[in-house]
């Protein structure tokens, strides 16, 4: 299976403890492995039923690589059988079904995947959807062969608490019979070499009542019980523990803004970007445009920098004809056989155009700026309107009748700042990723939506 990642036996022994934490397993029970690579869940099975005075399950490992598979098969484990299979075909829905199920499913996003695989995959799986991982994939089908009252333990990249992506898995994890009994967030980098924000989640299902309460515990080792959405929302603000409720005015960021988007990317920045000082006479100020990086932003603290684009666009989204461009064409031709050498280019661009073709009607406006990436999420108003962000920055532009300043001062407020820390997603060290899809939806004063609408 492609996307094995190797788990650390004292992880593995972690695991296995909190799959057995409310019951102690029996020789009549079943335990799964799927995905079971080299065997370390299996093996901790065994060394933790032996400390504890544990019979053994009865074990059935799933593998599809056959050098893992040999490799388990080594460790003399007394209580599995390893069987050379993919845990995703249909067949595996044949089994009997399993009391326990313990892994470390294979991380792999959908560009990982090849054309006939995402084919079978959506015609089979509920949570293939989007840009899905194989992840989702196999919480759904381990779902699947789970006795009432089997318990499942996975470990996996926190993500799926809260991307749009992993809806369909959330709703599958809050049903009738199904609930959430713990998340543990672990070190992010808990996989040596790996950074992938890991959490280890406990599923149950059940018969009968259960009180549906998850126990959560955060990465600093503060700990709380929540519950869950049932409706496949984010569950971000109740596994951050963020009481948000009196934010909800029913108007948010999107609906005060006609335009929230990443800033441009032109495939060659090398080429492109330039301090305004060493623009090439042959260039001249026509088709040069200020520009600002997300570094920047926090080095000047201001949109306004030294650093420019040369921009061969003269309108929204138009790029300018060669003859148009005139000595500017011959200083880009100086570049040409790196502006060739793009992705862009070999997917039918002219060679002296961007990656992406700049919304200028849109950008070169009064507008709201902010890193793709903080820690501490900061907003700068571009008051100017002729700056064109770089793609490491964020732009909005307010609706007519908004108050900018006001709005600005919001964003910046440490309300507003404890909603983006609970919704968006986490990047290394304790920053977040302040994405478009996310903040579009924070919420703003109910006031400012309808002060734009009365201006229509």
């Amino acid at each position: 299976m492609k996307g094995h990642v190797p788990t650390p036996p004292d992880l593995a022994e972690k695991m296995v403890r909190r799959l057995f934490q409310d019951t102690d397993p029996a020789s009549s029970d079943r335990i799964l492995y799927p995905g079971c690579g080299t065997g370390p869940f299996a093996a901790a099975v065994e060394s933790v039923c032996d400390a504890e005075g544990w019979e053994y399950p009865k074990g059935l490992g799933i593998e599809i690589n056959p050098e893992h598979l040999e490799e388990a098969r080594t460790r003399d484990l007394q209580h599995v059988e390893f069987r050379e299979q993919d845990f995703l075909a249909t067949d595996m829905l044949d089994a009997d079904r399993f009391q326990y199920i313990v892994g470390n499913p294979p991380y792999v996003p959908i560009e990982g995947l090849s054309e006939a695989e995402k084919t079978r995959y959506k015609s089979k799986f509920d949570t293939a959807v989007g840009r899905f991982d194989l992840y989702l994939l196999f919480f759904e089908q381990a779902l699947e062969l789970l006795t009432p009252d089997g318990i499942l333990t996975f470990i996996t990249p926190e993500k799926f608490e809260y991307v749009d992506t992993a809806e369909p898995l959330r709703r599958l994890l809050t049903t009738d019979d199904v609930y959430v009994k713990s998340v543990d967030h672990i070190d992010e980098d808990a996989f040596t070499g790996l950074v992938t924000f890991p959490c280890i989640t406990t599923v149950r299902r059940y018969e009968g009542d259960a009180d549906n309460k998850t126990r959560v515990t955060l990465r600093d080792w503060r700990d709380h019980t929540t519950t869950l959405p049932t409706n496949g929302r984010s569950w971000a603000s109740q596994i951050r523990d963020a009481d948000l409720s009196d934010l909800e005015t029913g108007a948010t960021f999107g609906d005060v803004t006609e335009r929230i988007s990443p800033g441009l990317a032109t495939g060659a920045d090398k080429v492109f970007v330039m301090d305004a000082d060493d623009v090439p006479d042959a260039v001249g100020d026509k088709w040069v445009r200020p520009t600002v990086s997300g570094s920047q932003l926090r080095e000047y603290d201001d949109p306004y920098t030294d650093s420019v684009f040369v921009c061969p666009y003269k309108g929204n989204e138009e790029l300018a004809d060669k003859a148009e461009l005139d000595t500017t064409l011959d200083w880009l031709k100086q570049h040409r056989e790196r502006l060739e050498d793009r992705s862009c280019v070999a997917k039918g661009k002219k060679w002296y155009a961007w990656h992406e073709n700049p919304p200028l009607d849109d950008i070169l406006q009064e507008k709201i700026v902010w890193r793709d990436i903080d820690k501490q999420p900061t907003f700068w108003l571009e008051d100017r309107g002729d700056v064109v962000p770089k793609h490491s920055v964020y732009y909005a532009v307010p609706k007519n009748g908004v108050p900018v300043s006001e709005l600005i001062e919001y964003l910046n407020s440490p309300k507003a700042r404890m909603w983006m820390e609970a919704h968006c997603q986490k990047a290394h060290n304790g920053y977040y990723r302040l994405q478009s899809r996310v903040l579009g939806k924070l919420p703003v004063p109910k006031e400012w939506a309808d002060s734009f609408q009365a201006t229509l």
